[in-house]
């Protein structure tokens, strides 16, 4: 049975707590206490364990928030954009969204809050671009659907190397990557493996 929706003052609760949480998060990392969260949202201790009762249920809800607000309406464009076009944004909003929030996702991964659920939920979509993409001849066809999240890993791999004031020197590699997806000069490759197991690290 799926979860009932919440009533309207609850989800304005969890919505100012999950505002709270980022920006408190943000100030001081994802280690602070629950209570200093309960604070900045304004509400009691036991509304916010009554609705996240372990800090990885709500860093949790703060990735799904910011998800559903910077990748989510990418998806949808680039769903109705030109297949290299598409994969192009959506590759484009990840990696900016990792190189934003690098200390978020770093912190989520150290409580166990990172899933493969919120992962899949970007993989697929880009999956689906990527196999329309590869019918019209614009991508290489030797590419499967499990090499979209090592692609996505290698990008957001290069962001460490980069200093704070050149953040955005991920862009070369994307541009790099949206080169290697292109037919021209492909020579094969080696088979594909499994990712079922495959935990990110961010």
């Amino acid at each position: 049975m799926p979860p009932q929706p919440l009533r309207a003052d609850a989800a304005r609760n969890a919505r100012r707590i999950i505002d709270a949480a980022y920006s408190v998060f943000a100030a001081g990392g994802v280690t602070v206490p629950m209570e200093e969260i309960a604070a900045a949202a304004g509400v009691g201790v036991a509304t916010l364990y009554r609705r996240f009762p372990h800090k990885q249920d709500l860093v949790r809800a703060v990735l799904e928030a910011r998800f559903d607000e910077v990748i989510v309406p990418v998806l949808s464009r680039a769903a109705s954009a030109a297949p290299r076009d598409g994969v192009y944004l959506a590759l484009e909003a990840a990696v900016s969204l990792a190189a934003v929030e690098q200390p978020l996702f770093a912190g989520a991964n150290n409580l166990g809050a990172l899933t493969m659920d919120l992962a899949w939920r970007f993989f697929s979509p880009v999956a689906a671009l990527v196999a329309a993409g590869q019918a019209s001849g614009v991508f290489r066809a030797d590419l499967v659907a499990d090499d979209v999240p090592r692609l996505v890993l290698m990008l957001v791999g290069t962001l460490p190397s980069f200093p704070a004031d050149a953040s955005e020197g991920w862009r070369r590699y994307l541009d790099l990557l949206m080169d290697a997806l292109s037919p021209l000069g492909a020579s094969g490759l080696s088979p594909a493996s499994a990712v079922a197991d495959h935990t990110p690290r961010i």
